[in-house]
């Protein structure tokens, strides 16, 4: 009987340490991704890949499109306004 429980400790052991060193490997093939995904692009814009200069090129991004949509909308005016502000802060973060 002691054998029987040794071997689903065993087996559910190996069970474990499978399921840990798979998605080890899978983190760690989606940092290396990610990583490289916002060098190039951070490289590519001429940016840093500090937090802050992420985080205000989404801040752009968004500006912008909240534009392009008021825009599509009808709102001329404020579309305009927004789209401005975005591509001014777009234009200031990427020269």
């Amino acid at each position: 009987m002691e054998d029987f429980f040794n071997w689903i400790g065993t087996q559910l052991g190996a069970a474990i340490r499978f399921i840990v060193e798979g998605l080890g490997g899978f983190f760690a093939n989606f940092d290396d991704a990610l990583s490289g995904f916002f060098n190039g692009l951070t490289g590519e814009l001429g940016l840093s890949t500090s937090l802050f200069s992420l985080l205000g090129l989404v801040l752009g991004l968004y500006l912008l499109f909240k534009g392009i949509t008021s825009l599509l909308r009808g709102s001329i005016i404020g579309g305009l306004l927004m789209t401005f502000i975005g591509l001014t802060f777009l234009g200031w973060m990427i020269a």
